[in-house]
């Protein structure tokens, strides 16, 4: 399979790598991560409050993520893209919009891919902020092993067309790593991808 033809936008799940940029470059630290809110309004009443790194992941909070771009700048985002290998690594002209406005694109199997490097930490980078980002992905421990995951939701016109749920479980024996994308003319979120994928790895007798 080609995997540059099934390349698609990643929406929100290119927060996990925005958030190894801000460690990586230094604008946030493992121990010191919190942006302050600047008190306008937002769609989502969670987004109007300080956040740290992990409220940023769990919260999805896009100007968490558009603030370490900002600081981080064109070039070193670029540069970052092509040392993670990213996708097509294409930013397009608006740093703030460039991983939900269709220039970048990932494919599910490049997404696959990629955790795998970034659990293994094979772009050797500093321990501790791999570490961080982990942290702030875990959704949940069981009897099973714990889940860590980040959803992803496109919207054009208003209507939800593209929904990712990418992540991976650790279990005593074993890591399995999935990455979901759906894609319709509406209805397609991240949280339903999240829901079919907890049922393909509960039938596959992975997680419970």
């Amino acid at each position: 399979m080609d995997h540059a033809s099934t390349r698609v936008s990643p929406n929100s799940t290119y927060k996990i790598y925005d958030a190894l940029l801000g460690l990586e470059s230094g604008i946030i630290t493992p121990e010191h991560s919190t942006f302050t809110w600047n008190g306008e309004p937002y769609p989502f009443h969670s987004w109007e409050a300080d956040q740290d790194l992990t409220s940023a992941i769990h919260n999805s909070v896009n100007w968490y993520f558009q603030e370490i771009d900002s600081q981080a700048g064109f070039e070193a985002v670029r540069t970052f893209l092509q040392t993670i290998n990213y996708g097509n690594q294409n930013t397009g002209t608006n740093l703030n919009l460039y991983w939900t406005d269709f220039s970048l694109k990932i494919s599910p199997i490049e997404q696959v891919e990629l955790l795998q490097d970034f659990y293994q930490n094979n772009f050797h980078f500093d321990s501790k902020n791999i570490q961080a980002v982990k942290k702030a992905l875990l959704l949940s421990t069981t009897s099973s092993g714990s889940l860590y995951g980040k959803t992803g939701t496109g919207r054009v016109n208003g209507k939800d067309v593209n929904g990712w749920f990418i992540g991976y479980i650790e279990t005593s024996n074993n890591t399995y790593y999935f990455a979901t994308n759906i894609q319709s003319s509406s209805g397609a979120t991240g949280s339903q991808a999240t829901e079919i994928t907890e049922s393909v790895l509960s039938n596959l007798g992975i997680w419970k």
